[in-house]
């Protein structure tokens, strides 16, 4: 009994012995099998676009001041009361168009009596003249006279020097004559400073005097109150603006820049571009800067542009020549360095062992240049014809599987996402040739 029963427990655990020892070779083959499956690795739809050349002016931004063909700050000569002022701020002046009128009144009177008194100078001066006649016909018979001693040699002295006093008087009366003249003239100026005019078509400025208002005469230059300020008001307008030294040979009369108005002083899409010309340039070169101010003459019939403007000029400093370009939604930004994705074709084995081309990511590191429109100019790091990520490369990593958006979302035998191609589950195979760039798509 009791060594049937130690009989029963050894089968009973070489029977448990075998059955675990058959589960473990059972797993270990399913796990080898596993193992050897191929994996399967989703590829990553992104757009792809060929890098290409474009020929491009290596160019300097510099900042410039809009400045009017003439510009005034108009001030009275004389003193006096506003009577009239003939503008509203902002308004457009014609040329010879009363500014302000000054009262006159004083002015006028002085006139009248300078008018006055040369009248009487007149009077003084035709007085004399006769006299002179007078003196010319007695000196004249005493003369005769005195040939036929009908008459002394003491009268015809007399008579003599009756003419030369008349003639003195004739002088000094005719001066009072220039006097007059001179004073109506001067009291005729200082009338028509009283009445302000503008020199020329321009802009108003706003006007700081009102009717009733007492103008002091403005002494020289050091008066401070101005009437108003002008600005011509032209087809074309002036641009100054200074440019470094080494670029002056890049610049003369004639050469044509571009100009940017912007709010914000940026040159961007939102910016206004402006085409200028080069008028004319400093003869000397700032002895502290070491910039050369150079004025530019642009179009300004629509009136966009107003003096003091602030815009930004961009000024070639050499000459055109290619330069690769790419999207600007192609650059990944990072704090150690720009960089993008290019695309590559390689070959690798399928499930099948038959070796299929795919498209994997690279990396590359570059160095940009401006930004032309929505592309960017790359100065080191891609080479013309290289397919670039130019749409969703923030999800490739380097070696990612990649495929030309066009062929994501369908589905094959490859699983869900994957392109269904011999080369087996989730592996993309690049197009024919291997020139992905001829199939990429819009996503």
């Amino acid at each position: 009994m009791k060594t049937s029963s130690i009989v029963a427990g050894v089968a009973l655990f070489g029977v448990l012995g075998l059955g675990a020892g058959g589960l473990w070779l059972w797993k270990k083959k399913d796990i080898a099998e596993a193992a050897n499956a191929p994996q399967f690795e989703p590829p990553t739809a992104v757009k792809l676009e060929p890098a290409r050349t474009t020929m491009w002016a290596p160019s300097s931004d510099l900042v410039g001041t809009v400045v009017a063909l003439r510009s005034v700050t108009v001030k009275n000569e004389v003193e006096g009361v506003v009577r009239k002022v003939g503008f509203d701020s902002g308004a457009i002046v014609e040329q010879g168009q009363v500014l302000v009128q000054l009262d006159d009144s004083t002015d006028r009177a002085e006139l009248q009596s300078a008018e006055a008194t040369l009248r009487v100078a007149e009077a003084d001066v035709a007085v004399v003249e006769a006299r002179i006649r007078l003196a010319e016909a007695e000196f004249k018979r005493q003369e005769a006279a005195l040939a036929s001693r009908a008459t002394s040699a003491i009268e015809v002295d007399r008579a003599r020097a009756e003419l030369e006093k008349a003639t003195a008087e004739r002088a000094r009366n005719k001066a009072s004559v220039d006097e007059a003249k001179a004073r109506i003239q001067r009291v005729q100026t200082r009338l028509e400073k009283h009445t302000i005019r503008a020199p020329f078509r321009a802009r108003a400025g706003i006007r700081t005097v009102h009717e009733g208002q007492f103008l002091p005469q403005q002494m020289g230059m050091g008066g401070n109150d101005a009437i108003v300020t002008l600005q011509e008001v032209a087809d074309t307008i002036y641009i100054d603006f200074a440019i470094p030294q080494e670029f002056l040979s890049r610049v003369g009369n004639g050469t044509k820049v571009v100009g940017q108005l912007d709010a914000t002083g940026s040159m961007g899409s939102g910016a206004s571009e402006v085409q200028l010309e080069v008028a004319a340039i400093d003869a000397t070169v700032n002895n502290e800067t070491r910039n050369v101010r150079v004025r530019a003459v642009v179009d300004n019939r629509e009136g966009k542009l107003r003096a003091g403007m602030f815009v930004k000029v961009r000024v070639p400093v050499e000459a055109p020549k290619p330069f690769v370009v790419i999207p600007v939604t192609a650059v990944r930004k990072a704090t150690y360095a720009d960089q993008v994705y290019t695309v590559k074709t390689v070959s690798q084995p399928g499930p099948d062992g038959k070796m299929t081309d795919v498209m994997r990511a690279v990396q590359k590191f570059v160095t940009l240049g401006p930004v032309i429109g929505s592309d960017v100019i790359v100065l080191k790091g891609v080479s013309e014809g290289e397919m670039i990520a130019s749409n969703g490369s923030f999800k490739l990593r380097e070696g990612a599987l990649v495929i030309p958006a066009a062929d994501a979302g369908q589905p094959g035998p490859g699983g869900p996402g994957g392109a269904g191609t011999p080369a087996g589950p989730g592996v993309a195979p690049a197009p024919s040739g291997g020139k992905a760039g001829e199939h990429a798509k819009a996503v």
